[in-house]
This record gives C-alpha cells, sequence and structure tokens, in this order.
C-alpha cells in the first residue's frame, strides 16, 4: 500500500514538473564562437529542467546539445565565410558609415537566410508547433520578431555585447543614451560640453540610420514572411520581458535599469575550462620574470591586422625580459626565444596562472569579463564594435591602458608594458575588482535560469517595463523643467535690464540738472 501511495506521489510530481516544461525557440545566427560561449551553459541549463529548447543556428556552430533540437541553417555559414574570405571584413571596420552599410546589409542576410530555410519554413507550417518563449539577440533583426506574433509568445532579448541605447528601447528603459552609442567609431569620450554635443548628434544619427536603412529593410521581410504591417514592428519591439545583458555594475558601467535588464556577466565561466598542456603549462611555471598573454579575441584573425602591427608587437616583445603567450593563427617565423605561439589558447586556465601579469586584448567583452574575474590587468588595443568602450571603462576603473593600433609605436607600446608591469596599482585595484565581481547572491547561470523562468511564468511583464512611447517628448528629456528654469532666469533677465535702464534714466536725469 505504502509503496502504491509513494508511486502515485511521485508520479503526481513528475506530472507537475513536465505541466512546467517550457517549449522555448532560440535564435542564433552567428558564426563566431563568442555569442555560444553565453549562450550554451544557459540552453544545456534549461534542457536540464525539463524545458525543450528548439535552437535555430549555423551548421558549424554550436555542438550539439544534449537534449537540444538542433535546426541548421547552411546559409549563415556561407554568407559569413563570403564576408571573411573577401575585402569587406576590412571595409567594416574602416569607418562607421562602412560599418553601417555593410551591418545593414548583413543582417538583411541573416534575417532572410533564417525564414526562407526550408527547416525552418516546415516549422512555420507545422501547426502543432507551439513555443511559449522566443529567445534571440537584441540586434537590428527586426524581421524575426514576427515569431512572437506568429507564436503568440513574448520576446527574451540575450546580448553578448554591451547595453546601448538600441536595448534601452527594447527593454522600455527610458534613461539618457547619450553615453551609449552602438558603433564607438568616432565617438568622444571625455565629458566636454563640446563633446557631449557631438555625441548626441552622433547617437541620432544612428537612430536615424536605424530608421532610414536598417528598419525598412527588416520591414520588408517582415511582410514578405509574415504578412505582418508595418505597424504592427512597434508593437512588436514591446514585447521583450526579460533581456539577459553580458555586464555588470562592477565592469565600470552603474546605471540606471529598469528591473527586467538583468546583469549576467561571467554566465560562460559556468563551463569548465580548458586545461593547458604539458608544454605550455611548463612554460608558465618556468617564466622567472612573470608572463605577458597576447590575445586579439576569437574573431579577430592575425592576417586580417595590419603587417606593420605585428612587425611593431615582435619588436616590442624582444626587448622585454617576460616570457610572451601569443594566440594566433597562423605560424610566427623569426620570433624571439621568449615568445610561445598557440593557434587554440586556454585562455581563462592562462590567465588564471600566478605568473600571468598583464593581458594584452582587443577589448572583446568575454576576454575582459575573463580578466577580470582572474584579477589580471590589461593593455587594450581596440579595433571596432563595442570594444572601445569596454577598454575606456577599464581604463576608468584603474585596471588597463589603452593604445590606438593606428598612431601607436613600438616605443609607446614597450614604455606603456614596463610602466604597468612595475606599477602596482594595477595589479592591485585588479584584485580588488575581481573580489567585486564575484560577490553575488546567486550564479550568473542561476540567475539567468531564474530570470528566464520568470518571464515562462509571467506572460505579462509591463508591470516591469516603461515603454518610451507613453513618455512625453517633453517628460522624457526634461524639457519642462528647463522651460520653466529658462522662464525664470528670462523674467530675471528683463526684470534687471528693466531696473538698470531706469537706474540709468535717473543718473542721465540728475546729471543734466547738476549742468
Amino acid at each position: 500500500m505504502r509503496l502504491g501511495s509513494a508511486w502515485l506521489a511521485l508520479s503526481l510530481l513528475l506530472f507537475l514538473e513536465l505541466a512546467r516544461a517550457a517549449n522555448i525557440l532560440a535564435v542564433f545566427p552567428y558564426r563566431f564562437p563568442s555569442p555560444f560561449k553565453l549562450v550554451n551553459p544557459l540552453m544545456r541549463a534549461l534542457t536540464q529542467r525539463g524545458h525543450k529548447v528548439t535552437m535555430i543556428t549555423p551548421v558549424s556552430m554550436p555542438s550539439d546539445i544534449e537534449g537540444v533540437r538542433h535546426i541548421r541553417v547552411p546559409m549563415l555559414d556561407i554568407q559569413t565565410q563570403e564576408i571573411l574570405d573577401s575585402d569587406l571584413f576590412m571595409e567594416f571596420i574602416s569607418s562607421k558609415w562602412s560599418e553601417s552599410r555593410l551591418t545593414s546589409m548583413s543582417l538583411y542576410n541573416i534575417s532572410h537566410a533564417i525564414l526562407s530555410d526550408s527547416a525552418v519554413q516546415q516549422m512555420l507550417r507545422n501547426r502543432s508547433e507551439k513555443f511559449d518563449i522566443i529567445t534571440l539577440e537584441t540586434v537590428h533583426m527586426d524581421a524575426l520578431f514576427g515569431l512572437a506574433e506568429f507564436y503568440d509568445a513574448p520576446l527574451m532579448g540575450m546580448s553578448a555585447v554591451s547595453i546601448n541605447w538600441a536595448v534601452d528601447y527594447f527593454a522600455g528603459n527610458p534613461s539618457p543614451s547619450v553615453y551609449e552609442p552602438i558603433s564607438p567609431a568616432g565617438y568622444l569620450w571625455d565629458n566636454s560640453l563640446l563633446s557631449r554635443w557631438y555625441n548626441w548628434i552622433y547617437i541620432t544619427e544612428e537612430q536615424l540610420i536605424e530608421t532610414l536603412i536598417y528598419r525598412p529593410a527588416q520591414l520588408r521581410l517582415l511582410k514578405q514572411f509574415f504578412g505582418y504591417p508595418p505597424e504592427m514592428l512597434s508593437d512588436l519591439r514591446a514585447r521583450f520581458s526579460v533581456i539577459l545583458m553580458n555586464t555588470h555594475f562592477s565592469l565600470g558601467r552603474v546605471r540606471a535599469n529598469v528591473p527586467n535588464i538583468i546583469e549576467v556577466a561571467g554566465l560562460h565561466l559556468s563551463e569548465l575550462p580548458e586545461p593547458c598542456d604539458k608544454e605550455l603549462q611548463r612554460f608558465l611555471d618556468e617564466a622567472e620574470h612573470g608572463v605577458i598573454y597576447f590575445s586579439m579575441g576569437m574573431e579577430i584573425m592575425v592576417r586580417f591586422l595590419p603587417e606593420n602591427l605585428q612587425q611593431q608587437l615582435l619588436d616590442t616583445f624582444a626587448q622585454l625580459e617576460q616570457r610572451i603567450v601569443w594566440k594566433r593563427e597562423m605560424e610566427l617565423p623569426n620570433k624571439s626565444d621568449n615568445i610561445y605561439t598557440i593557434h587554440q589558447s586556454p585562455q581563462r586556465q592562462v590567465l588564471t596562472h600566478p605568473n600571468v601579469k598583464l593581458f594584452i586584448t582587443n577589448g572583446g567583452l568575454l576576454s575582459i569579463i575573463e580578466a577580470v574575474h582572474s584579477g589580471v590587468p590589461m593593455l587594450g588595443l581596440p579595433v571596432f564594435f563595442d570594444q572601445f568602450g569596454n577598454m575606456r571603462r577599464m581604463q576608468k576603473v584603474g585596471v588597463a591602458e589603452c593604445l590606438d593600433i593606428n598612431t601607436m609605436t613600438v616605443d609607446s607600446l614597450t614604455t606603456t608594458i614596463r610602466s604597468m608591469l612595475v606599477d602596482p596599482r594595477y595589479a592591485r585595484k585588479a584584485k580588488e575588482l575581481s573580489q567585486c565581481f564575484k560577490d553575488r547572491p546567486m550564479s550568473p547561470l542561476e540567475t539567468a535560469v531564474w530570470w528566464t523562468e520568470y518571464a515562462l511564468r509571467h506572460k505579462n511583464v509591463s508591470h516591469m517595463r516603461m515603454n518610451i512611447e507613453e513618455v512625453p517628448l517633453m517628460r522624457y528629456y526634461s524639457l519642462d523643467n528647463l522651460l520653466m528654469l529658462s522662464l525664470r532666469f528670462g523674467i530675471m533677465a528683463v526684470v534687471m535690464i528693466f531696473l538698470g535702464f531706469m537706474l540709468f534714466k535717473i543718473l542721465q536725469d540728475r546729471q543734466r540738472l547738476l549742468h
């Protein structure tokens, strides 16, 4: 009898657990490893909790996740490879306007490749398919938002890069956005009045680019594949419930956020790090004067770096007594004995080694998070995207310095490296920042899972967000307060001018009487 009761109770618990299990559609189209370092742990954890996850991704990545249904889109791999094999990549990093033009074309092609894929079309035609939430990147691929209306599901955003004004818009976060550009190329980082005015124009240009270039192309796809009118896009953009951001307030980025912007920086650290091989481990262990680790990230291949930059790095490293671990895709001819090159670097393990004294990086957000977690100072050589802003914030916090690769010389690079190695403030501040970054009530993965399930439990999250359209323009920019202040100063100025004029007239009349 007891055995039967226990079996009944177990069956009931299993039924309730399955009843809570959700169908999750995740769309992540980039054929680069960085975003999947963030996405994979979350999708794996959600699957382990009983949720049914479907992922739309390129063919080449990520690797299959146990329990996840993968829909692979071959055209995403082809498009990315075409860009890498052409000169478009260098044009992409040449200027803000080139970046915007190529980005618009790339995002249109990505959205079209996904929605036109035969497997995706088969999924859309299958009326038995139901999804409780749509998870995707918070970028300018608005045509994919049509999936939310198609499946009557909320959107959940997930971003591997820093927050910007576009993410603020999706989250209903009407915070001042003049300091939050999407593309930092040409952006001014000082706080002078002239720079603020310039940056306001800069952000306005970005908003115009989105309105006039990005969005019309996506609206055509929204109409083509879903039949939805352009007017629906505003409603779709307001359907973001929770947005998981790869950031943390300790990373020099304290800002006002609405409750549905969730900071999960360090989410990828939940995965076990790759160990060092014996040769690399010995090279690190035997470094009498310490080690400098140099990597330009997973996306920037050495062949895209200017030849003179690589020679500058070689000449600089040859002058140093420290050992250098250099991650690069190609062999390095004529390298000095203190340089160890590696194609696939176990970066997290290298950074945690006690002999590593400095990390020279392009400023990618995942690399910065790993350096902060390990308490290692950084020297930034940013190239594009959010790398400039990331390194500026680390510089402001006091754990990094930043050089411009276009004006950098061997002398400036050597001097900067040596000054950072001998100045104990960088290492001390890096250790302090590491402690602040790690001190949290829940791990980043636990936080991401909890908020994902919160979004699943509460379909209507209007209590967590503010739609900017609901805030009058005068109130949003505090123009009503500025108007009242200007009116007060205006009245005071008129009164002062009037009193001054009357005093002048009185003095003039007295002068006439005296004469």
